[in-house]
């Protein structure tokens, strides 16, 4: 629900704090910002507005990434923890559905609240763009999926926390941790050097393979609307050790005695 009023907010204030008007036979671009008017660039150049709107655009989609990790990773923490109490699970399979089929029902569940609040303020802001700007830029919408995409892995390591300290708050504290935390200082080690072979260097070498890299999200993210060459890698990466995670979640709720 806050995402949803936070995303509403940011709708309408985008609305009326933002205005593109057109001059000129070169289509010379006017933006408007807070009442603040720019015509030129530092450079003393015209305003190009599909530059301007793959900006706007691309900082709009980092900052739902961001909001939905902090946010909706909030609001669905409790899911599995609640779930793998004494005798919850029993009285669910009660019923004739096996632990699998519960545990995916409050995965679908989880992803699809997430999904409609990525979407809503993904589909109502570009709306609101792309009539103030005349360009359509498709890839804004594309690019719900890949925060999406981001989301379901830090979702999935949340989830594989949960069902070994069984508490949401421990559970979310200790994502945060790892992605913001720990998952840079081991790509930090990575990349500036270690010995090669040695015990400390493939744990370090496996964990900045597992682990979410929000620096990475937020690179594949820009790249998506500024048509900058990233690597496929990323979001490979990102899908495996979501779904790796994911598979361990499963495993230890099919096979340990709520």
């Amino acid at each position: 629900m806050a995402v949803f009023i936070l995303a509403t907010l940011f709708c309408i204030n985008l609305i009326f704090a933002l205005n593109v008007k057109y001059a000129g036979m070169d289509t010379k671009a006017i933006l408007t910002v807070f009442g603040n008017t720019l015509e030129q660039g530092p450079d003393g150049s015209f305003l190009n507005p599909e530059m301007i709107l793959d900006h706007i655009l691309s900082a709009i989609a980092i900052a739902i990434f961001f909001v939905s990790l902090f946010l909706s990773l909030f609001s669905v923490s409790s899911v599995y923890p609640d779930m793998i109490k004494q005798g919850y699970v029993d009285m669910l399979i009660s019923k004739p559905l096996s632990r699998s089929s519960v545990f995916f029902q409050r995965f679908g569940g989880a992803m699809t609240g997430v999904f409609i609040n990525i979407f809503y303020i993904i589909i109502f802001s570009w709306l609101i763009l792309s009539l103030k700007f005349e360009i359509w830029s498709m890839s804004f919408l594309a690019s719900g999926f890949v925060i999406l995409l981001f989301f379901y892995n830090i979702f999935s390591m949340m989830i594989m926390i949960s069902m070994f300290v069984k508490n949401p708050v421990v559970a979310l504290l200790s994502t945060y941790f790892l992605v913001f935390i720990i998952s840079p200082i081991i790509a930090a080690v990575e990349r500036f050097g270690g010995s090669e072979g040695s015990f400390r260097s493939i744990i370090s070498g496996f964990l900045n393979g597992v682990l979410p890299k929000v620096s990475d999200a937020v690179i594949f993210i820009n790249a998506f609307h500024t048509g900058k060459d990233v690597s496929a890698n990323i979001p490979i990466a990102a899908f495996l050790s979501g779904t790796m995670f994911l598979a361990v979640s499963l495993y230890v709720f099919k096979k340990t005695d709520f």
